[in-house]
């Protein structure tokens, strides 16, 4: 009885099933021709576009938008909102030449919204690529990028006086130097060696807090409620005073989500867990 139950069972394809990677090949038949960079739609800076959509099983899956970003180099701000709470909307951040400068961050439960803060070093044309992550996945959204950045204009000249007054310049009081703790430096050098040290996905603002999206996962022995510190400059060998952060969920083999209490975190894009 069994064999025949399992020889049935195989002639009406059941047990589990895998996703064709051909259906992530036609996901874009009907996204029309905004489905490429070249053709991307631009939108305002600092106010909602209007709404638009993307649908996985309407083999819309993505569209691609423009901003441009004049002035001197900025933060960018990505708010994406969309209407259905049963799906994953993706967006993706890219530079003029069309190199991947960010991703989009992972979907916390129940959430319909994702920010996405990037740092913009040269003004121009940037794009966003909106996609409905996988199968089933679909809805009404709308993009808000918002830049404070401005054009860096020249002072206007002054009119040289007449008269020059000299007027006395009083001494600065000097400060006695504090002298640096070596031990508690050396503890933390020792912490650091010990630790994981990953970089900075992305980052953004919430309830106060900036929220860290780390390459390190499972994989690399992390778990939810590790501490860790960001660490200053491109060699990273110290750690970004208030820069602690506490691990706040584990995604998965490579992937974990961190809360700091620092408001900015600049260019800096190294961290170490503290694992042990």
């Amino acid at each position: 009885m069994i064999r025949y139950l399992l020889l049935l069972c195989a002639f009406a394809g059941c047990g589990p099933k895998t996703i064709d990677p051909k259906i992530y090949a036609d996901a874009d038949q009907a996204s029309g021709p905004d489905a490429s960079r070249s053709a991307a739609v631009a939108i305002p800076l600092n106010r909602p576009s209007l709404p638009d959509e993307v649908n996985f099983d309407k083999k819309d899956r993505t569209d691609w938008k423009s901003v441009d970003l004049p002035g001197a180099p900025n933060l960018l701000t990505v708010l994406l909102r969309w209407d259905s709470s049963g799906s994953d909307i993706h967006v993706d951040v890219y530079n003029p030449v069309g190199e991947q400068i960010a991703t989009s961050p992972g979907l916390l439960p129940g959430a319909t919204e994702k920010k996405l803060l990037v740092e913009i070093q040269t003004s121009g044309v940037y794009y966003l690529r909106v996609t409905a992550a996988q199968p089933h996945d679909g809805s009404v959204y709308t993009l808000e990028p918002r830049w404070e950045g401005r054009a860096r204009t020249a002072a206007p000249p002054t009119e040289r006086p007449t008269e020059v007054v000299e007027t006395p310049v009083e001494k600065p009081v000097e400060k006695p130097v504090e002298k640096p703790d070596t031990d508690k430096q050396q503890k933390l050098e020792e912490a650091i060696e010990r630790g994981v040290q990953g970089r900075i996905v992305s980052s953004y603002p919430e309830g106060g807090a900036t929220m860290l999206q780390l390459d390190k996962g499972t994989a690399a022995g992390v778990t939810a409620g590790q501490t860790g510190t960001i660490l200053e400059g491109p060699s990273g060998a110290d750690a970004l005073a208030g820069g602690t952060f506490t691990v706040v969920k584990v995604v998965d083999t490579a992937r974990c989500v961190a809360k700091a209490s620092l408001r900015a975190i600049g260019k800096n894009r190294r961290v170490v867990i503290f694992t042990k």
